[in-house]
C-alpha cells in the first residue's frame, strides 16, 4: 500500500504541528546521531557494503548470534516483501486486525491469502503464518507461551513474528538468541520504531541459519544506504535510549484515562504506546479532519485496516503538553 498509511504529514505540509498517527515518539533528542551524521555525510559519495556487513557484525555481537543468523534490511518493510518472495505460491495465514504489508506482500507474490483472527483459527495447510507482535494497530501482544506451544505444534510452518515495536512493551517477547534455535521461526525488528528515525528506514531479519539463506538470497545488494548503516552502528556503539519506556507506558494510560472521560467513545487496552478508539457512533475521518483543521493535530484514520471500520482511529502518546490538547480537540468534536 503506497498510500493509506499513518504519518502523512507530507499530504498536510505545515498544518500538522502534532503526529499521532505514527506509532513513533516524535519528540526524542537525536541531535548527537544528526551531528554524526553530519560528519559522516561523505559517505554519500562511496557504495556502501552491498550487505550492511558492519552493521551485522555489531548485531550478532550485541545479540549472541552468528553473522548468519541476522539480514540487514531497508526498515522493515523490506523484510516483509523479502519473505514473501522467498515463499512465493504459498498459502498465507495473516492474524487480523494488523499491518497492510503482510498481504500487500502476499498477494503481489501469488499467496493464497487466510484471514485468521488468532492462532486458533490458522488453517493447517498454512505455509506462512504473519503475527504483528506487539500488534499494529490493536497494541496488544501475543503471550510467549502461547507462540512457543504454537512454533513447536507445527513444524512445517513458518511462523514470521513482526518484533518492530519490541522495545516498546514489558511484555516477555521471544529474544532473537532463542528465536534463532527454531527453523521456523522469522523475527522482524525495526531501528526506524525503536531510534525513531523513519526516515532512514534500517531493520532486519533474524532467523535459523538455513531459513534466514532462504529469504536473504532475494535480497538486492546496496538496498541499505551508507548513512542508514552510519546511523545503525553509531546507535548500537553508544547505547542510545531516547525514550524511559516505563515513564511512557504510564503515560499512555494517562492518556487513556482521559479519552474514556469522553462520552461514545471506546478506548481499547493496551500493551505498548499506542492504541485503538473506536466511535460508538461516528467517523474517524471526520475527526481527523477536526483535529487537523482546528489543532494541527494528525491522528491515524484506521479504517483501511482488514477487519476494521470507519468507526475506528489510532493514538500513538506523545508529550504530555500535545496528549492534553488531542484530549481537548477530541472532547470538543464530540461535544
Amino acid at each position: 500500500m503506497i498510500l493509506g498509511h499513518g504519518d502523512d504529514i507530507y499530504t498536510h505540509g505545515k498544518k500538522i504541528v502534532s503526529n499521532f498517527s505514527s506509532n513513533i515518539r516524535s519528540g526524542q533528542d537525536l541531535s548527537t546521531l544528526q551531528e554524526h551524521l553530519c560528519a559522516h555525510i561523505s559517505a554519500i559519495h562511496s557504495y556502501p557494503e552491498p550487505d550492511a556487513s558492519s552493521l551485522v557484525e555489531l548485531l550478532a555481537e550485541k545479540y549472541k548470534v552468528n553473522t548468519d543468523n541476522i539480514c540487514v534490511t531497508n526498515g522493515a518493510t523490506e523484510a516483509i516483501y523479502l519473505i514473501a518472495q522467498a515463499f512465493n505460491n504459498t498459502q498465507s495465514a495473516i492474524i487480523y486486525p494488523t499491518f497492510s504489508e503482510y498481504g500487500d506482500a502476499a498477494t503481489i507474490n501469488n499467496h493464497t491469502i487466510y484471514w485468521s483472527a488468532s492462532l486458533g483459527e490458522v488453517p493447517q495447510d498454512a505455509r506462512l503464518v504473519w503475527l504483528c507482535n506487539p500488534n499494529n494497530p490493536t497494541g496488544t501482544v501475543t503471550d510467549k507461551n502461547i507462540l512457543k506451544a504454537y512454533i513447536e505444534n507445527h513444524p512445517s510452518q513458518y511462523i514470521v513474528i513482526d518484533q518492530s515495536y519490541e522495545h516498546f512493551t514489558l511484555r516477555d517477547l521471544f529474544s532473537i538468541e532463542e528465536a534463532a534455535q527454531y527453523k521456523n521461526v522469522i523475527l522482524l525488528h525495526s531501528m526506524t520504531k525503536h531510534f525513531a528515525i523513519p526516515g532512514l528506514r534500517l531493520g532486519y531479519i533474524t532467523a535459523y541459519a538455513e531459513t534466514l539463506a532462504r529469504v536473504a538470497k532475494y535480497r538486492m545488494p546496496w538496498s541499505v544506504n551508507g548513512l542508514a548503516i552510519e546511523a545503525g552502528k553509531f546507535l548500537l556503539n553508544r547505547g542510545l535510549e531516547t525514550i524511559n519506556i516505563k515513564e511512557y507506558l504510564r503515560d499512555t494510560i494517562q492518556l487513556q484515562e482521559s479519552l474514556r472521560k469522553i462520552e461514545k467513545i471506546v478506548v481499547q487496552s493496551t500493551d505498548t504506546h499506542f492504541f485503538l478508539c473506536k466511535f460508538e457512533d461516528g467517523k474517524a475521518s471526520e475527526l481527523k479532519k477536526y483535529l487537523i483543521d482546528g489543532y494541527g493535530i494528525l491522528i491515524r484514520d484506521a479504517a483501511n485496516f482488514y477487519g476494521l471500520d470507519e468507526s475506528y482511529f489510532r493514538i500513538a502518546t506523545q508529550s504530555f503538553e500535545e496528549n492534553t490538547i488531542l484530549v481537548k480537540g477530541v472532547s470538543e468534536f464530540q461535544s
